[in-house]
């Protein structure tokens, strides 16, 4: 179920807010299932920071940071998200 946007919602803060609720919708449904991944957890902090003009990094800790520069493919945009900090292959 939605809610029709109020009468002076851009289209780009309906998007915003839309991004929020299915991010949310997935966290609700992880936690049912006891588990959210890195994934989830990224797209809830991306959904939350574009709707705060923040940076996605604003609301990931250290270690997920390090986890989506070292193991996961995730599409990361660092003007828009924020750096990944670097690791050695050393």
């Amino acid at each position: 179920m939605s809610t029709p946007p109020a009468p002076h919602a851009t289209p780009e803060r309906q998007a915003q807010l839309e991004s929020v609720l299915q991010a949310a919708l997935y966290l609700l449904g992880a936690r049912q299932d006891q588990m959210v991944t890195l994934e989830e957890w990224t797209d809830l902090a991306r959904a939350v920071a574009a709707c705060q003009e923040r940076r996605t990094a604003d609301y990931l800790t250290e270690h997920d940071l390090e986890d989506i520069a070292e193991r996961y493919a995730l599409e990361w945009d660092e003007a828009a998200d924020g750096p990944l900090p670097d690791h050695d292959e050393s």
